[in-house]
């Protein structure tokens, strides 16, 4: 790790002025960068890159490096073209990123950028931050237009944290990871995003990151409520940029949202829980976390067993989690598999003899038709239900047996979730006409 400044040197004429940084004064001096370097003073950098042009470095580098070189840096001149083109620009670019190295610490100067120079710099920071863990310590312009004689020097690197913020958030609410937004709230000031600095929103979103790619399916929901109670909160006193990038999260997490959502092991299956499981297929799915989507989808059905047994007996968490162990796996595989087809061991026949009712209701009412019914215009005769095991076995067994991956594996979740959805939809309609009975 290094810790190297960045400058630029223009053609202007440099007058002497006496510098102030955070109420501290440097000795009189025609060049910025020395004034710079006397306040840093231990915390100065080791190597100086001057961006200069032909004309500048003629004009004032000699001067320059002989008042940097009294603060025992090494300093090295890097000469840019005149060319203003998108091809120039392009290699201003690409000229600043070749100067930096992983994990260097950098502090900047942009008091003489020159042209556009000074928005192609700070695009390169930015890009730099992102893709080799660079460190901005400062990021200095000389406000020369505030008092000529001793013009203050201002530090704007904490706005060059903005689009880390972002950056955090977009890969929140996209990729479903926290990591990011995590990282950005140790390293920048607690005054920029202070509300997304606090520790507890922090962690909050990290544990919803676990619970979401560990698909913690009876415990996202009561996750997700916590979150978005938070949002709600601190957007009541938000700044205006904080508020944007609160918006995208509520946004996304609350198509989740279910009214008094709680673990369903304790308090009991419903079908607002179903729907909120297949809300969390589409966010998987979103996400590109498609094997999950898969598993998700899979563990739906056979959770069906449950609103059974919901009817028919008064359950603790304890008694839920052994019914869901003892008979989900069980209904699966009735499920998959044609009536006729049916060939279970003798040792299993007590489990289908309780099942078979729910199985039969659900048969009668047509509520399975959407797993089970091949559409007449199909090519592959497999029950639908069998084929989304076929595609999760897949995943279960990395693919080895196959020649590979299912190339259509992203589109036909999203067919096997619409499936799913009409089954849900034919529950609701007839638990409706259940309860008008």
């Amino acid at each position: 790790m290094r810790n190297v400044y960045l400058s630029f040197l223009g053609t202007g004429k440099y007058e002497k002025a006496t510098y102030v940084l955070a109420g501290r004064t440097a000795s009189p001096t025609r060049f910025i960068q020395a004034a710079q370097f006397e306040l840093l003073d231990a915390k100065r950098p080791d190597q100086a890159y001057i961006l200069v042009t032909k004309e500048s470095r003629q004009k004032h580098f000699a001067e320059l490096r002989n008042e940097l070189e009294s603060f025992a840096v090494q300093v090295q001149d890097i000469e840019l073209s005149n060319d203003m083109s998108e091809h120039g620009q392009w290699s201003w670019f690409e000229t600043i990123l070749q100067l930096i190295q992983p994990e260097d610490r950098l502090v900047v100067d942009l008091t003489h950028g020159f042209r556009s120079m000074p928005i192609i710099f700070a695009t390169a920071l930015n890009f730099l931050q992102k893709t080799r863990k660079v460190t901005l310590d400062h990021v200095f312009y000389g406000a020369f237009e505030q008092n000529p004689n001793q013009p203050p020097i201002i530090d704007m690197r904490s706005f060059f944290d903005i689009n880390l913020w972002a950056d955090g958030v977009t890969r929140l609410v996209e990729d479903a990871d926290a990591s990011a937004l995590a990282r950005t709230a140790e390293i920048s000031p607690k005054k920029q995003f202070s509300e997304l600095s606090d520790d507890h929103f922090t962690k909050k979103c990290r544990n919803i990151t676990r619970l979401l790619k560990s698909i913690d399916v009876n415990n996202i929901g009561e996750e997700v409520q916590e979150l978005l109670e938070k949002i709600c909160s601190m957007r009541e006193h938000a700044s205006p940029g904080t508020s944007i990038l609160l918006e995208m999260m509520e946004e996304k997490f609350s198509r989740l949202q279910v009214a008094e959502m709680s673990n369903p092991d304790k308090n009991g299956y419903t079908l607002s829980y179903y729907k909120m499981l297949l809300e969390l297929c589409r966010l998987l799915l979103d996400h590109g976390l498609i094997m999950q989507a898969f598993t998700v989808m899979r563990e739906w059905i056979a959770l069906l067993v449950m609103l059974y047994f919901e009817q028919q007996e008064h359950m603790n968490a304890g008694k839920r989690r052994k019914r869901v162990e003892h008979y989900s796996p069980f209904f699966f595989n009735m499920i998959q598999y044609d009536r006729e087809k049916w060939n279970f061991p003798e040792s299993a026949q007590k489990k289908l003899q309780r099942l078979e009712p729910f199985y039969d209701t659900l048969a009668d009412h047509h509520i399975l038709d959407p797993l089970l019914l091949v559409e007449p215009t199909a090519t592959d005769s497999t029950l639908p239900i069998k084929r989304l095991s076929v595609y999760r076995n897949g995943f279960d067994h990395a693919w080895l047996g196959k020649s590979g991956m299912q190339p259509d594996m992203e589109e036909q979740a999203r067919v096997f979730l619409s499936r799913l959805e009409d089954v849900l939809q034919r529950l609701e309609r007839y638990y409706a006409k259940q309860a008008e009975q």
